[in-house]
């Protein structure tokens, strides 16, 4: 009983709206990297046949992947400061980048949907 108070408590303190939060950061930041990889598949030229979507979608993919690594971050930094077992903590940390690889994954996936 006393995990289960200790997550009481974390609900408590505003444990849902963080989550709530980081998910939100992790789809944003999965949509900038959606934008990037189309960008980088059109085929815009500008003057003399130079290519501007090819420079704007790599800086684009590259924002996101930072911003993803900063939010990965900060997830694995309030977990492991949660005070939990460790085999509690590695077992939380290793579901947690269970879930951001597939909410990459599903966020990939609109990009290949048709409007």
């Amino acid at each position: 009983m006393k995990l289960v108070d200790k997550i009481n408590d974390k609900f408590e303190n505003g444990l849902a709206k963080d989550v709530f939060d980081h998910i939100r950061n992790l789809l944003i930041c999965t949509f900038i990297l959606a934008i990037g990889t189309n960008q980088l598949q059109e085929k815009n030229e500008l003057i003399f046949s130079v290519s501007q979507g090819k420079y704007v979608g790599l800086g684009v993919i590259a924002f996101s992947i930072i911003l993803i690594l900063i939010n990965s971050w900060d997830g694995i930094r309030v977990i492991n400061n949660a005070k939990f077992n460790l085999l509690i903590t590695l077992l939380l940390i290793f579901l947690y980048l269970f879930i951001v690889v597939k909410v990459l994954l599903v966020g990939w996936d609109f990009r290949i949907l048709p409007l």
